[in-house]
């Protein structure tokens, strides 16, 4: 079972940004993420992942009309968390460049965003407070389908 270390802390900043005031970690040692270490992430030993003083996000990237069902507040830990291991994603894949196309490298950034993937699931699950498990599975099945234009690499990062 993971935790995070604390609540959140972060200034918004219109439109759809967030800028955290204080590091936000989560650590859960049961996670396999070989992967994702592979790509760049940095995980300690005991499987703490951390979204360091300053990261930029927008919460969970859930669309204004599903805001009755799941609120980007709802998940918002977790979704930070994992807007930091999908950057770093991106930030490898913009790096191969040409070798984008190695199937290595396919392979290295699609097993990486599966874990990424499994690191949200079991980030929700540990929130405090609980995260109904229907808005978990909608939002982890989302992620899943749809996150694969979420590694896509941008000028930004």
């Amino acid at each position: 079972m993971g935790k995070f270390n604390d609540k959140i802390s972060a200034e918004y900043h219109p439109p759809r940004k967030w800028v955290l005031e204080r590091a936000l970690s989560y650590t859960n040692p049961d996670l396999e993420v070989d992967a994702l270490k592979e790509i760049g992430v940095q995980v300690t030993s005991t499987g703490k992942i951390t979204c360091k003083k300053e990261f930029v996000t927008d919460l969970a990237s859930v669309p204004r009309i599903c805001w009755m069902l799941i609120a980007p507040w709802d998940i918002a830990r977790a979704a930070i968390i994992h807007d930091l291991l999908y950057k770093r994603i991106r930030q490898y894949r913009a790096k191969q460049g040409n070798l984008s196309k190695n199937r290595e490298v396919v392979n290295n950034y699609k097993t990486a965003k599966k874990e990424a993937d499994r690191v949200f699931l079991a980030a929700m699950k540990d929130a405090d407070p609980s995260v109904p498990k229907w808005k978990i599975y909608s939002a982890y099945y989302s992620v899943v389908l749809f996150g694969r234009w979420s590694i896509i690499p941008r000028e930004e990062d």
